[in-house]
């Protein structure tokens, strides 16, 4: 593989974005930029000097001489901390903002432009045009960061900040700022050219989500807010917000800087997406599928594995806003079902096998050539290995905090009938989206998440009216059509209502009808480039 500086698609974007006349446009306009800047946060601090100045001029406390003395002991440091605030807190947002939606458009613009053909039969590799792409879509605002660090550098120094805490900041907004871009590029390989406007939304999801994070730090999984550029930049800027500097993330129940645990948590984040992007960007479109059967197991448990390393437990002690979250092993394993749903959905969603091949796998197996656990098969018997798999993780992760949460075997046979209860609604629900590919729906995947949105929206209003009339025919409606009777945090062990084991057994014969469907769609005649 050739060097990141001569990569032909970084120099593609280099050439074309960073042409002299344009180059130097930028950075004489970040310079000005820095110059207003700094002549702002001067002005700022010379207003505040001088209301001390009409202050003690005016009143002759002692407490307004101390205030005017302090304020011009420190006005230089004081004005130089300010700008350099306002000059990380502008490049970091900036940075990661522009790193994702550029990102976002890398794939999903050339095939609008008819171009991502032409560059898919280049002797490229996929991980060549994964580098080129990652750092050549956003290299005119590389560029102006890369312009403006100097004066940032030399502000945070003046400002009374050290140069590792400096260095720290830039580091944990390049790490950010690049598994953003990952993010944003594997959501613009997902989507084709007509629906560009649907992966900027998309994209504007992942940013808000990401920053949303920073809220993390006083839940019971305090070291995801590391994933947020807002923790770097309340943390190395010295801003914490109230009872910031009490929080400080968990792994494996020892504290560990926020800068490690950005790294690991965005370095491990963006392995598999780089893994992802490598194994799909040279498919054709209908032959994507982010993640093969056995890395989407592998995926699933290190998932499982992060909850039990982040666990920051309320014994553990720490922020005292942690009321509700894990307080003992039942709080934990109902956490983890949850999660494991949510799982278990996207790991069905990235092993959704296409029609030309499954149309193969099925005659295989006509003939016995073919197994269940094939590659090529229905995604259910993989499902069912990733709960197994997420079980004995739960199992591991709940004797291993048994010092602090202690365990009980009603807890686990409970969190085992939840799990199996939201394996087979996943299960059902992933099959019916198996469905919809062999249909001639346009966009099937979108347009089956959408309707099975629509379900639940149903089931939670004939619920809703259920309740009105008759309570337990609410409770009936809810246990078989949803899996959210199984949360109840009053269950212990097998005791479930009689209504859970029903609704069990319904979806499970749901779960039959929607392998006979697909069965009996799989055995007409393909018809391509139909859409309704």
């Amino acid at each position: 593989m050739p060097r990141i500086w001569t990569n032909p698609e970084f120099v593609r974007h280099r050439r074309a974005e960073l042409r002299p006349v344009r180059a130097t446009t930028v950075a004489a306009v970040v310079i000005v930029m820095c110059v207003l800047l700094g002549l702002a946060c001067w002005s700022y601090e010379q207003s505040l000097l001088e209301n001390a100045r009409l202050g003690l001029r005016n009143y002759g406390t002692q407490a307004w001489q101390q205030r005017f003395d302090d304020l011009q002991r420190e006005s230089t440091t004081r004005t130089w901390l300010l700008f350099y605030r306002w000059l990380v807190g502008l490049q970091g947002l900036a940075l990661t903002f522009w790193a994702l939606f550029s990102c976002a458009q890398s794939v999903s613009g050339e095939r609008d432009r008819k171009t991502w053909d032409f560059q898919r039969t280049t002797r490229l590799t996929a991980s060549e045009m994964l580098i080129g792409k990652l750092l050549g879509e956003p290299v005119l605002l590389y560029f102006a960061v890369l312009c403006a660090a100097p004066i940032t550098l030399i502000a945070g120094l003046m400002g009374g900040t050290s140069f590792g805490a400096v260095i720290s900041m830039f580091v944990f907004l390049a790490v950010t700022s690049l598994f953003l871009g990952l993010g944003g590029m594997w959501l613009s390989t997902l989507l084709e050219s007509r629906t560009r406007g649907v992966g900027l939304i998309g994209a504007l999801a992942l940013y808000l989500l990401t920053i949303g994070m920073f809220g993390m730090r006083t839940s019971g999984l305090p070291g995801l807010a590391a994933m947020s550029p807002l923790t770097g930049i309340f943390v190395f800027l010295g801003l914490d917000p109230s009872s910031m500097h009490r929080v400080t993330p968990l792994l494996f129940g020892h504290a560990v800087p926020w800068l490690l645990m950005n790294v690991i948590l965005c370095g491990s984040f963006s392995a598999w997406l780089a893994l992802m992007l490598i194994r799909n960007l040279k498919r054709d479109y209908p032959e994507i599928r982010p993640l093969s059967r056995w890395q989407a197991i592998g995926c699933a448990a290190f998932l499982n594995f992060l909850i039990y390393a982040l666990l920051s437990p309320i014994s553990s002690g720490g922020f005292e806003g942690r009321v509700g979250w894990f307080r003992d092993a039942q709080s934990v394993a109902l956490f983890a079902v949850a999660m494991n749903g949510l799982i278990l959905f996207l790991m069905g969603l990235a092993t959704l096998t296409p029609q030309e091949r499954l149309k193969v796998w099925q005659r295989k197996r006509a003939t016995g050539a073919s197994a269940v656990f094939a590659d090529d098969g229905l995604p259910w018997p993989w499902l069912g290995i990733s709960a197994v798999v997420a079980y004995a993780l739960m199992i591991w992760g709940l004797l291993a905090w048994d010092h602090a949460l202690p365990l009980d075997i009603a807890t686990l046979q409970s969190a085992a009938i939840r799990l199996v209860i939201v394996l087979v609604f996943v299960t059902r629900d992933v099959l019916f989206l198996q469905w919809c590919m062999l249909t001639r729906l346009r966009q099937p995947i979108v347009k089956g998440v959408l309707f099975l949105g629509l379900y639940y929206s149903a089931a939670a209003v004939l619920t809703g009216l259920a309740s009105v009339s008759l309570e337990d025919a609410s409770g009936w409606i809810l246990a078989l059509l949803t899996p959210v009777q199984v949360f109840d945090p009053k269950v212990q062990g097998a005791a479930f209502p009689p209504a859970t084991y029903v609704g069990l057994l319904f979806q499970m014969g749901m779960i039959g009808v929607m392998k006979s469907a697909i069965s009996t769609r799989l055995q007409r005649p393909m018809q391509i480039g139909v859409a309704t």
